[in-house]
């Protein structure tokens, strides 16, 4: 089954939810039951986002794009949302003093259709990598790899390699999905991996 992950200290998820274009709302999801920290909720809601880079898609799907999202409560948020103003993002938050939830690679996989792989309609891998990242991959279900996208980027006070890559139609129909985010320095030594949670 393809699932959503994120570091384990990310703090909020926007729900991925929309009806009719409205926020449904802040879900909590570093703890059950921690509160939404203070001013975060309006924050998520009203201040703006900065597009990172872009999600193609070869097939023609609707564009969506990397956005990141200093906020004055205290967090860095980044999403995947079809443009600046839209409501129906799939992302998460970390604190700004610690936005890569004290790894090397912080990365969000959001998805429609499901659950299974091969009804997976469309997927989306973002994430942010420390500054000195000069590769990532995603590995995969049956064992290749997919090259993924790196931009640098400044997200508040700091630099990042932003990241984003959009799953090929034909690789989720043939129920082949991602299994980890990896990143390299420059010399091709791991630097940072993320399970998916998917197993391999």
């Amino acid at each position: 089954m393809l699932r959503r992950f994120r570091a384990r200290h990310v703090a909020v998820l926007l729900g991925a939810l929309v009806a009719g274009g409205a926020l449904v709302g802040v879900v909590v999801a570093a703890q059950a039951g921690q509160p939404v920290p203070q001013g975060l909720a309006a924050a998520i809601a009203n201040e703006p986002l900065v597009k990172v880079l872009d999600l193609p898609d070869a097939s023609g799907a609707p564009s969506r794009s990397m956005f990141v999202q200093p906020t004055s409560a205290g967090f860095l948020c980044m999403w995947d949302a079809p443009n600046a103003l839209s409501r129906m993002r799939q992302g998460g938050c970390n604190p700004s003093d610690d936005p890569l939830a004290g790894r090397s690679i912080s990365g969000s996989l959001a998805y429609d259709g499901g659950p299974a792989i091969d009804r997976v309609d469309d997927a989306r891998l973002i994430g942010l990598a420390v500054a000195d990242t000069a590769r990532i991959h995603v590995e995969m279900s049956d064992g290749t790899i997919r090259t993924v996208k790196l931009k640098k980027t400044k997200a508040g006070s700091n630099e990042f390699q932003a990241f984003g890559y959009r799953f090929k139609k034909q690789d989720l129909k043939n129920g082949i999905g991602p299994i980890a985010i990896v990143a390299f320095d420059a010399n091709g030594v791991e630097v940072g991996r993320q399970p998916t949670g998917i197993g391999g």
